[in-house]
């Protein structure tokens, strides 16, 4: 069962099989940053960002539990973002050029439509 406690600027999000992860709430996404595709945590009002471990290794998608941090927005908004990183639009540089590419396909024009509605949101909370 997943559990979370938010405790001073830290979200603590069990995943309910025994690994704890500690976010360290910030109010923009550093550089180096993506949002992470898992859950919203927080109920809902925090979205979950991270780096990569090995952003040298394209195929690893393993990410650094040390650095974990969460951005406080609204429901909606938090729910854009997730649903457009779950598709592959995890930061402003790949909402940006997902909106560049001329979609041919369903899951492609579904990209796109994500990107558009998470973009203005990246850019606002992107140092």
């Amino acid at each position: 069962m997943r559990r979370e406690e938010i405790k001073n600027v830290r979200v603590l999000a069990d995943n309910g099989y025994g690994k704890i992860h500690n976010f360290e709430i910030v109010q923009k996404i550093p550089a180096g940053f993506d949002v992470w595709n898992i859950p919203e945590i927080g109920g809902g009002e925090y979205i979950p960002i991270c780096e990569d471990a090995h952003p040298e290794d394209k195929h690893d998608y393993s990410v650094n539990e040390e650095t974990l941090k969460a951005v406080e927005l609204n429901k909606e908004e938090v729910v854009i973002l997730h649903d457009a990183a779950s598709s592959g639009v995890r930061n402003v540089k790949s909402a940006q050029a997902a909106l560049r590419r001329t979609a041919k396909s369903k899951m492609m024009k579904r990209k796109q439509m994500l990107a558009e509605k998470a973009l203005p949101i990246l850019e606002r909370i992107t140092s």
